[in-house]
Order: C-alpha cells, then sequence, then structure tokens
C-alpha cells in the first residue's frame, strides 16, 4: 500500500513549511554573521560551525526538495542537532572533545602516510604529538581493540550513539522525522517502494514525494531555530524574543491544520 495514503495532509502545510524554512534561514544566514567568539570558547565555537553547516544543508535542501533526496538532508541535520544538544547538556567537557578530536584526525593521518611511507615534518609529528599529549586521554579507548595500533575512539563522541543523543535531548526528531525517512537512505523496501507505481504494467518512478517535503521542511524548521536558540543562549545575540514569536506562530498555523 502507497504510505502517502496513510496521512492526510492539509494541502496548506507544505507551502507554509516551505515558507517558514526560507524565512528561518534567512534570519540564520543574518544571523550568523560577524559573531565575536572567544578563542578559549569551545562551545561558541562549536555551536557557530554547527550553525554554519546547518544553513549550507538547509540552502541544499530547499533547491532539492520535493525530490525525495531532500529527506537525506533532512536526516544529516538531525544528526547534528542532536549532537550539539547533548553537548549543551556538558558544554565545556564535551565541545572540548568536540574541538580536539582534530587531533585524533590529524595523527591518523600522520600514521596513514608513514604506513605508505611517505615523508612527515618533524614539526608536523611533534606538533601533533604535544597535542596527543594535552588531549589524547579525552579520547583514548578503555580497552583498544586487539592487534590495532589505533588507541582511540573511532568518532569524537566516543561510544555514545544517537539514540543516546535523543534520549537526553528528546526524541520528537528521532521517531518522527529521522525514523520515517530511514528506509530511503538505507535502500530499504518501503521507502524504495513508496517510489514507485505501475501503469499499464509498467513501471513508474516519481522522484518526488509530497509527503518527503513535509518532513524534510519541518526538519529543517526544527534544527534551524532549535541550533538558533542554543546559539543565542550562549552568545546572547539578542534573537530569544524573535525565536520565541517564530516559535509560537508556527505552531499555532501548524495545528491550525490538524484541527478536525
Amino acid at each position: 500500500m502507497d504510505s502517502t495514503k496513510l496521512f492526510h495532509r492539509d494541502p496548506r502545510e507544505v507551502p507554509f513549511l516551505r515558507d517558514q524554512a526560507r524565512m528561518i534561514l534567512v534570519l540564520a544566514d543574518e544571523s550568523s554573521r560577524g559573531v565575536p567568539i572567544r578563542e578559549d570558547d569551545d562551545f561558541g565555537f562549536m555551536a557557530m560551525q554547527f550553525l554554519y553547516k546547518q544553513i549550507q544543508h538547509a540552502e541544499s535542501l530547499l533547491s532539492l526538495e520535493p525530490r525525495r533526496d531532500a529527506g537525506l538532508l533532512a536526516r544529516t541535520m538531525i544528526d547534528g542537532l542532536y549532537q550539539l544538544l547533548w553537548t549543551w547538556h556538558d558544554p565545556e567537557a564535551r565541545a572540548r572533545r568536540w574541538r580536539s578530536f582534530a587531533i585524533i584526525h590529524d595523527w591518523r593521518l600522520i600514521q596513514g602516510r608513514l604506513q605508505e611511507g611517505l615523508s612527515v615534518e618533524e614539526v608536523v609529528i611533534t606538533q601533533n604529538q604535544l597535542g596527543l599529549n594535552t588531549f589524547g586521554h579525552l579520547h583514548r579507548l578503555k580497552k583498544p581493540k586487539l592487534g590495532s595500533s589505533d588507541p582511540y575512539h573511532r568518532k569524537w563522541y566516543g561510544g555514545t550513539t544517537l539514540l543516546d543523543m535523543a534520549d537526553v535531548a528528546g526524541r520528537e526528531l528521532y521517531d518522527g522525522p529521522y525514523a520515517e525517512l530511514s528506509d530511503w537512505e538505507h535502500w530499504g523496501v518501503s521507502g524504495i517502494g513508496d517510489s514507485i507505481s505501475r501503469n499499464d504494467n509498467h513501471l513508474v518512478v516519481d522522484t518526488h514525494s509530497e509527503r518527503v517535503a513535509g518532513l524534510a521542511l519541518l526538519a529543517l524548521f526544527q534544527c534551524l531555530i532549535q541550533t538558533l536558540q542554543l546559539v543565542d543562549s550562549h552568545l546572547s545575540l539578542q534573537l530569544g524574543k524573535k525565536l520565541t514569536r517564530i516559535t509560537t506562530d508556527f505552531i499555532t498555523t501548524m495545528n491550525s491544520f490538524r484541527q478536525v
């Protein structure tokens, strides 16, 4: 059965979401310019980099929807939001882990070059070792894998999963858009099946989906506005009242679409 038939949407919903997504993107872009960050403010630095990346994803998503691949961008935006929300619950320690993971990344690049017989400048190795001496313990595995010469976690957040982060930050996006859009990303039968139909014994592939567009735009709006709220809270951008008004108006309008 076509899963879109299981959902009854007000035809005004997707156009409204599209307008709201464009509006919050403009606000995010304007608010992200010229923001001063202290060199020792790891969370401020991280939050701004995540905001910049969310803006890029939002621009791409708006140019892509209503194509189904817009859902892929929505999922990565949700992923980034959960990482930032999880970090916010212990901002100093977790942001330091995120920022210092560049040292682990560089160490792996150095090891890869050396294993291939390529030269690495001694000053680069020395600088990296100094970084490892300071921050390496933040990323070291408690039990390194047998036979592995790499003693560090693969990701900056260690063994924490996205579900763990969602349990801390709230599972609305995880259980909603992120879960529903996963089948298309993972080549599942449902995701592909929703895109095909039969017409005179021929298969017809529809690259567009209003359902995916609605979910993706909803995720875009929530990811941008929540990222802005965190940035504003930490860096005092004076956006609080405006973001509250936008959120209230958004919820009111969306609820009006769903009233029977």
